[in-house]
């Protein structure tokens, strides 16, 4: 048998499971509404966390924090002379350099998160060329599915170009956002966070962890693995597929809340499958994404 290792980034025990969206907007920029308008539009939603991205600009939470419930994340979507990222745990704007690479680079000199935001956005389905997202270093994850673009030209759901780079070993986290303008893209996409406190670092540490999943609608339970088998639990979705490397390999299919699948014993097979994550599809077409499970040899 291929001794492989199975490498988690989720994990069992009593951590929180925190809802939150990173991407949003005010009428600091190009939003419709005040910063204290959308916090409490989240609070109201029963969010945990919110991150105010405003094109180029930094809101810092300061000075609303002690008005809300929701853990207040500061945030930038790096918008000027390029394809658009989100700078989230923000301490300052970052200067929006044309050459995407340094302003990753500037990101991570400064202890934030790089995301690469809504690959399929716009008519051309490429608002991210996908040649220049295999070139950058550095990013912690992409849109998966990016809310706001379920009203504008091109596609919210972004899992083709995210397989496309995991098989070639850029492993980024997906992500689900809501990329808030309007009050009517609210809950369109989250993430929900393993975390130990209900705090900004620990929301943070759990994220360039991957310890969380995006959703539009779909509630994971649980992610085990035991050596070879990958198990997932949900609450509510009706058909749940395992999906692996090689451009994005539809492995199984089962219709359940509860799903398991094993990595079959075919070295070849192997070097193709690299990792393997896992779609859960819910009532009316909702969703839940989990992060990659990557698939290494073991030295044992």
């Amino acid at each position: 048998m291929v001794p492989i290792v199975l490498q988690n980034p989720y994990r069992s025990g009593n951590d929180l499971w925190l809802k939150g969206n990173l991407h949003a907007h005010t009428t600091r920029s190009d939003g419709t509404s005040e910063p204290e308008a959308v916090i409490a539009a989240y609070e109201g939603q029963g969010y945990d966390f919110l991150a105010i991205t405003d094109h180029d600009l930094l809101v810092s939470p300061d000075a609303y924090q002690g008005q809300t419930s929701i853990v207040l994340i500061p945030g930038v979507e790096v918008s000027a002379r390029g394809p658009h990222i989100l700078h989230i745990g923000a301490k300052a704007v970052i200067e929006p350099d044309a050459d995407r690479q340094r302003v990753i680079d500037a990101i991570n000199a400064s202890g934030g998160l790089a995301i690469l935001n809504h690959p399929n956005f716009e008519r051309h389905f490429n608002h991210f060329p996908q040649e220049l997202m295999e070139s950058l270093e550095g990013a912690v994850g992409v849109e998966v599915y990016n809310g706001l673009v379920e009203r504008y030209s091109g596609a919210a759901l972004a899992s083709d170009r995210w397989d496309r780079l995991l098989s070639k070993e850029k492993w980024l986290w997906g992500f689900g956002t809501d990329d808030l303008h309007r009050p009517e893209d609210i809950a369109v996409a989250w993430i929900v966070v393993q975390a130990e406190t209900r705090t900004a670092d620990a929301i943070l540490d759990g994220i360039r962890r991957g310890r969380f999943y995006a959703s539009t609608g779909v509630t994971i339970n649980e992610v085990i693995v035991n050596e070879r088998t990958v198990t997932i639990h949900t609450e509510d979705a009706q058909r749940i597929r395992f999906i692996t490397g090689w451009g994005g390999v539809i492995r199984s299919t089962v219709k359940d809340r509860t799903a398991s699948w094993t990595v079959p014993d075919v070295p070849d097979l192997l070097e193709r499958l690299k990792y393997v994550r896992i779609e859960c599809y819910g009532e009316g077409g909702l969703a839940a994404w989990t992060q990659p499970i990557r698939m290494v040899l073991s030295e044992g």
